[in-house]
Order: C-alpha cells, then sequence, then structure tokens
C-alpha cells in the first residue's frame, strides 16, 4: 500500500492521470524522470537493454544501486557507457571467449595515434584489461550431453568446470546394482553389512583399476552407523 500522503501520493495521481489519458501528452522518459520516488517503489529492479536506457531515463548519476550486465562480451563499451553512468556500482557477467559483437554495421576507423584511449571489443573486456575483481563461474549445466562441453572445458577453460555425466553416455551414466540378500539390521546394529561389503569391494576395485583410479569417489549413507561401518571396512 502506497502513502496517500506527501511526495509518493503527488507522483501516484500523475501516473493515474496518465493511465486515464491513455498516455495523451505524456511520453514514458517523462514519465521516468517524474516518478522517481513512486518509481523505486513500484519497480525497484528494471529490465532494459542499453538502448532503451538511453531513450527512456534522463541522464542522471546515481539513479540506480547496481546495474548488472549479462552477456557482456556482446555489448561494446560505448554502449554501456549510459547504464554505467546511472548506477552506484556493477557487475558485469560474459565469457571473453565467447564470440565479440559483430562489427558489420560499425565504422573501421582507429585513431593509430591514440590506441590507449580507443575501446576495446567489448565492456568485458574493457573491465578485464581494468583489473577490476573477477568471480568465476565453475559448474556447467546446460549442455545435453557432457561431450558438448568437453572440448572447450579441457582447451579454454583449463578443465576447471565442473561438468554433469550425461543419463545415456555409455561408460559416466547413472547405474542401479541390485546387491541380493541386504539386510537392514532394524533393531540391532541399524547396519546393512552386506551392502557394505559390495561397497567396500567396489572401491577397492577402482582403486586397483588404473584408469578408475585417477576418478574422485564420494559415498552418501543414510545413516551414521552405516557410515562408520564402511569406514571401519575400509
Amino acid at each position: 500500500s502506497l502513502s496517500t500522503e506527501g511526495v509518493l501520493s503527488l507522483e501516484l495521481m500523475q501516473l493515474q492521470r496518465a493511465h486515464k489519458s491513455n498516455m495523451r501528452g505524456y511520453t514514458v522518459r517523462g514519465l521516468f524522470s517524474n516518478q522517481k520516488n513512486l518509481l523505486s517503489v513500484l519497480a525497484p529492479c528494471l529490465l532494459m537493454s542499453p538502448t532503451a536506457v538511453a531513450q527512456y531515463l534522463e541522464a542522471q548519476p546515481d539513479m540506480f544501486d547496481l546495474v548488472i550486465f549479462d552477456e557482456a562480451s556482446q555489448i561494446p563499451t560505448a554502449e554501456a557507457i549510459g547504464a554505467l553512468a546511472r548506477a552506484k556500482s556493477a557487475i558485469i557477467v560474459g565469457d571473453p571467449r565467447q564470440l565479440p559483437p559483430t562489427t558489420f554495421f560499425m565504422s573501421d576507423y582507429i585513431d593509430e595515434e591514440n590506441l590507449e584511449f580507443e575501446d576495446l571489443e567489448s565492456v568485458l573486456e574493457d573491465c578485464l584489461a581494468l583489473s577490476l575483481p573477477e568471480r568465476h563461474l565453475k559448474w556447467h549445466y546446460r549442455s545435453r550431453h557432457e561431450s558438448l562441453i568437453a572440448f572447450s572445458n579441457a582447451m579454454y577453460y583449463g578443465n576447471k568446470l565442473c561438468t554433469f555425466p550425461s543419463t545415456n553416455a555409455l561408460k559416466s551414466k547413472v547405474q542401479f546394482r541390485y546387491v541380493e540378500n541386504g539386510v537392514y539390521q532394524r533393531g540391532d546394529t541399524k547396519q546393512n553389512p552386506i551392502e557394505a561389503d559390495a561397497l567396500v569391494e567396489e572401491v577397492i576395485r577402482r582403486l586397483k583399476d588404473p584408469e578408475a583410479r585417477k576418478q574422485s569417489i564420494g559415498i552418501i549413507t543414510f545413516s551414521v552407523a552405516q557410515q562408520v561401518l564402511i569406514e571401519h571396512k575400509l
């Protein structure tokens, strides 16, 4: 609920007039400039393109607490400046190894005498050149098959990406192995010794295999009692 007194009430009345008149005599830029307090209440987060920012928002510093650029490798620095100038701080998100923005419609002119003032291909490249603080994402989950990211992971990202096995991969897919005669000792030790033996046997098999021993092993149990039993057997 909005206050019926003060600045907010006046801005709300103006907004209602614009709505009733079907925006006759109003412009979007004018509404944005006249509804500064109300806008922060109704829409604290705005999703806009750099062009829309320049078109609809007046050039005022510190208009936003934070501006976030996604796919920054595709945004030329000249287009990003307008949004950056309107915010107190910024987060630039992107991958410098992706293709840069197209230069098909851009001028090829470069001031050879003042190269230090020339923009790089994207706002992301310029930020990296300034050595701004960096954070790297490690998990990749968007490829339908792990092999689709494997080459890039090895050649471009130094195998630092954590990828997920494909459900239909012959070697890495999740498998169910039924252990016969495995019984949970409900009233006694609250353990399942037969399943523990099978698990330990599998761990030893992997450690003896020259290829399998290169892979990490994660063991999950449903109780501390079963965990203690497995650790003891290992």
